[in-house]
């Protein structure tokens, strides 16, 4: 853990993401009651397994990403934590502009697992996804134009947002 991830960490992901996943995971319990999804959808203990697996890879594409960001952008993960200092287009950022986001998405989906609720996973999590993506073209981008120029417009029309076409599709030119 670098010093730039701790202060990320301390600044956005204590006060905000956990907070939110808690009140995400009160909510689904209650929805799971109402859409007759309280005894869960997957046989216990396999929910507890693809917890676990969906948490320890979503630390591992949350852990890639953030160390490109600090080693190779010479900054930080957030710009609330100070921000990159070069634009990252090599390594996981050559395959879409937002991967630490699918990590994100496996460690909050681990919850759901763990929870074993329906809701928490196909409706909650979804519709978080898209928020989240959202505000990443809403916010962010117009940011990283401001800052990068035309290096991350060229970058903006290379590179997808959030699905790595080039992973499914690697023989064809997309």
């Amino acid at each position: 853990m670098t010093p730039q991830i701790l202060l990320m960490v301390s600044k956005v992901y204590i006060p905000v993401l956990f907070p939110v996943t808690f009140l995400i995971a009160l909510t689904s319990l209650r929805l799971d009651r109402a859409l007759g999804f309280a005894d869960g959808f997957l046989a216990p203990p396999v929910n507890y397994y693809v917890a676990a697996a969906s948490l320890v890879a979503g630390l591992l594409v949350v852990g890639i990403t953030y160390a490109e960001l600090v080693f190779r952008g010479e900054g930080s993960p957030s710009p609330t934590a100070g921000r990159t200092m070069k634009l990252v287009r090599s390594g996981i950022y050559a395959y879409c502009r937002n991967p630490s986001v699918h990590g994100k998405l496996l460690g909050v989906l681990a919850v759901g697992f763990a929870l074993n609720s329906f809701s928490f996973c196909f409706v909650l999590v979804p519709l978080l996804l898209v928020l989240s993506l959202i505000e990443k073209v809403v916010r962010q981008e117009p940011q990283l134009i401001e800052i990068f120029g035309d290096e991350y417009l060229r970058y903006q029309k290379e590179v997808p947002l959030f699905i790595p076409w080039k992973l499914f599709f690697f023989w064809r030119k997309v």
